[in-house]
């Protein structure tokens, strides 16, 4: 038997984008630079997995092949952009001031540009969040077509 675990990774500080002041992409447009580091949230969530799955194998009278289970979360956790269902970096909020995107995936400061991907959730517990953005990008189409149609965007 195999088990394999996915947990939510918090927002945090060490985590974000930014415009970089040196690369530019082929046609002179600066690109997004990111940082990222795990948290000890998701470091002690990896642990705590890893020893759970010990524990349900070892009370169903399994044992663990392949060595130790690991405790140190830093070494326990696969590495970053391993397991990918990435998000977040365009919050989708009821003000402007604290988030990038209106309840339509509606820039607040770019009233043409909609983001109908994974960019306005600002975190996926572990499941494949296509639905979700399926979903949200099928109702931002209907309110661009209301829209439109009042001639309210274009």
């Amino acid at each position: 038997m195999y088990f394999d675990g996915r947990g939510e990774m918090i927002p945090n500080e060490d985590s974000f984008c930014e415009i970089d002041p040196d690369v530019t992409d082929q046609w002179g447009i600066p690109v997004l630079r990111f940082h990222w580091k795990w948290s000890d949230h998701e470091t002690r969530q990896a642990a705590h997995m890893l020893k759970t799955f010990s524990e349900i194998g070892t009370a169903m009278g399994g044992s663990v092949v392949g060595g130790k289970v690991e405790t140190d979360g830093a070494k326990a956790i696969a590495r970053g952009g391993q397991i990918i269902h990435e998000v977040g970096t365009c919050r989708m909020g009821d003000d402007p001031r604290t988030s990038v995107l209106n309840a339509h995936q509606q820039s607040w400061d770019v009233k043409n540009l909609f983001v109908t991907d994974g960019a306005p959730f600002v975190s996926n517990a572990d499941k494949n969040p296509t639905l979700s953005i399926l979903a949200l990008a099928w109702r931002t189409c209907d309110h661009i077509k209301s829209e439109l149609a009042k001639r309210n965007i274009g």
